[in-house]
C-alpha cells in the first residue's frame, strides 16, 4: 500500500478481505509517512518515505529491479513491457518522441547525469536503501503483487510524475490482468 491507511479510511468491507487474505498467507508493506494503524493491524511492514518524496522512492525502485534483472534476470517482466508498453526503453519508442522520454534511460541517469540509485533516493525521502531493495524484490514478476495506493500521495503540488511511476514499476512485474497481481487504487 502506497500512501494509504485503510483501517482508518476504508471502513469494514475492505477490511475484512484484507484480514482474510492475511489469514491466507498474504504479507502486507506500507509505504507512508509513519507507522499507521493499517500497518499494525496487518502487521505489515512499514517503509518509511518523507511527504511529496514517493516519486523518488519509485524511480529507485525501477532503477534497482533494472539492476536485479541485468545481475539475475527474471525481475523485469519483459513479456509484459513489449506486448503492452510503449517508451520504456529505447527498443520501444513510438517514432516520433524525443530522444530524452524514455523512462528507462531516464532512471540510469542518461539525460541528466543522476542515475537514480536507491542511494540517491534515501537521501531525498529518507527511506532506508535495503528498504528500497526489498520492495523491488517485491515487485518482480515472480511474486504475486498487489501494488494499491491512496490518492494521498498525489494531494500535493509537483506530484504529477506519480501515476506514471506507479504504473511503470507496476507495468515492469507485469502486476496487471492477471490473477493475485493489480496495480491501482
Amino acid at each position: 500500500f502506497l500512501g494509504a491507511n485503510t483501517v482508518w479510511c476504508n471502513g469494514i468491507t475492505p477490511n475484512y478481505y484484507f484480514k482474510l487474505a492475511q489469514e491466507a498467507g498474504a504479507k502486507f508493506v506500507y509505504i507512508n509517512t509513519s507507522r499507521n494503524a493499517s500497518a499494525a493491524a496487518f502487521d505489515g511492514r512499514w517503509i518509511p518515505a518523507r511527504p511529496g518524496t514517493d516519486t523518488a522512492l519509485l524511480l529507485a525502485v525501477m532503477y534497482e529491479m533494472m539492476r536485479l534483472d541485468e545481475e539475475r534476470g527474471d525481475v523485469i517482466d519483459w513479456d509484459f513491457l513489449n506486448t503492452y508498453c510503449v517508451g520504456f526503453d529505447l527498443d520501444h519508442m513510438p517514432e516520433d518522441a524525443e530522444l530524452n522520454e524514455c523512462i528507462s534511460e531516464y532512471v540510469k541517469g542518461a539525460y541528466d547525469g543522476i542515475p537514480k540509485t536507491p542511494e540517491w533516493a534515501s537521501e531525498i525521502c529518507g527511506t532506508p536503501v535495503e528498504d528500497i531493495t526489498f520492495l523491488a524484490e517485491i515487485m518482480g514478476k515472480n511474486n504475486k503483487t498487489m501494488f494499491l495506493h491512496s490518492y494521498a500521495a498525489s494531494r500535493i503540488n509537483g506530484a504529477e510524475n506519480l501515476p506514471q511511476a506507479f504504473l511503470t514499476v507496476g507495468a515492469m512485474g507485469g502486476h496487471m490482468g492477471k490473477s493475485g497481481h493489480a496495480c491501482g487504487a
